[in-house]
């Protein structure tokens, strides 16, 4: 019997794992992949707060992220080339293993290769039916990524959509800056991607709600990437949550990171946000353990905690992306030109913060040149922003 199972040992498990464990408590982290063998599915960019806020490991990172170039459909760009450096690009098995080695270090017991397929809950614990038999614990948190089968029985609600995420590394020339494309025949409703990892190497990928393997084949031939790529290695996939789920908790149980939809809907990206969920659930099991209870009506202070964080962003993100969806490549070909306009550029310069982009939504919706663009009228109600 232990205090805490934490399923799934990304880096919001990991997290989560070491910090409950520091505090004293009896914690299980186990994981169905085995180790580096079988790597993590992502782009690897972590903003440059999250490492102060949480002492990541810089000795992981591969590059930096400071200069990104955006591209319309029709090829016009735009930079943006803040004073400082935004984001990190890290080695994602490397990052994970350290994370991991911490949370063992300070006590948590970690096993790979045991896949939780079922969880059944008792009056004096929950028990996790894995591929090597039950384990048992007073707490369950998981952090287990996107896994509907798993979620799906626990009457939690499921994410309100998802996107494809799909990313190949290549050997290319001339890069130098972070490159975003935009554009329906690139990422219909979303934007591809071309991140530096130095020494002539990059990650090159793209979101989209269907097909993105074939948009992801079509955009590494295009003109503008192709004649620069030497080689390319296979394309990885992964589905992304859009949106969180209605509920994340549970009796005896909590879900974090990307299982509960704790992700960046402007970016796609999880990692910070689930942290920072993890960071949420770690005080509430101290208070469970503290309080002897380990109901609803106490794990519900976890949803409550990590929503009034992070909601508004999500909401926000979702609603800037219905907005962009609907754009022909004409009209983001004209949202290009308008951005030179009208002190547009201005507002991005002081608002802009690369994990948060709430401000920045909202002073851009109070400008002038968005009713006229998209031909609506915003009102702000509270976190969220209803259109009419």
């Amino acid at each position: 019997m232990h205090d805490v199972i934490v399923v799934g040992a990304g880096p919001v498990g990991c997290y989560l794992a070491a910090e409950t464990a520091r505090a004293g408590l009896d914690v299980a982290l186990i994981d169905r992949k085995n180790g580096a063998s079988d790597a993590p599915i992502c782009t690897g960019i972590i903003g440059s707060e999250a490492f102060g806020r949480f002492d990541l490991p810089l000795d992981t990172v591969v590059n930096g992220i400071k200069d990104v170039r955006f591209f319309a459909p029709s090829g016009e760009s735009i930079a943006f080339q803040p004073p400082e450096t935004q984001a990190y690009v890290v080695d994602r098995t490397r990052f994970d293993k350290v994370l991991h080695d911490r949370a063992r270090s300070l006590g948590a017991t970690a096993r790979t290769g045991l896949a939780c397929s079922g969880v059944s809950f008792h009056p004096s614990h929950v028990a996790v039916e894995t591929n090597r038999g039950e384990i048992h614990a007073r707490l369950l948190v998981l952090a287990s990524g996107h896994s509907p089968g798993l979620i799906s029985g626990l009457q939690l609600g499921r994410a309100p959509s998802l996107f494809q995420g799909v990313q190949c590394e290549v050997a290319i020339d001339e890069h130098v800056e972070t490159e975003i494309y935009v554009g329906n025949g690139v990422a219909p409703a979303s934007f591809a991607w071309v991140v530096g990892l130095g020494n002539g190497a990059a990650r090159v990928g793209l979101t989209a709600k269907r097909n993105a393997g074939a948009l992801l084949e079509k955009f590494l031939n295009t003109p503008s990437l192709g004649p620069r790529i030497r080689s390319r290695g296979p394309i990885r996939r992964k589905p992304i949550p859009f949106g969180a789920l209605g509920k994340t908790y549970a009796d005896r149980l909590m879900v974090v990171g990307e299982a509960a939809g704790q992700v960046k809907t402007t970016t796609h990206g999880g990692i910070y946000f689930g942290l920072i969920g993890a960071r949420h659930a770690a005080e509430t099991a101290l208070d469970a353990f503290r309080e002897n209870d380990f109901s609803a009506g106490m794990l519900c202070r976890y949803d409550q905690r990590w929503r009034e964080e992070l909601e508004g962003e999500i909401s926000r993100g979702m609603l800037l992306r219905s907005l962009f969806s609907r754009l022909s490549d004409r009209r983001i070909d004209g949202l290009f030109k308008l951005v030179h306009q009208d002190g547009i550029m201005g507002i991005i310069h002081r608002k802009a913060r690369f994990d948060w982009h709430d401000e920045l939504i909202s002073s851009l919706m109070e400008h002038a040149f968005f009713p006229r663009f998209f031909g609506k009228r915003t009102r702000k109600t509270g976190s969220a922003v209803a259109t009419a």
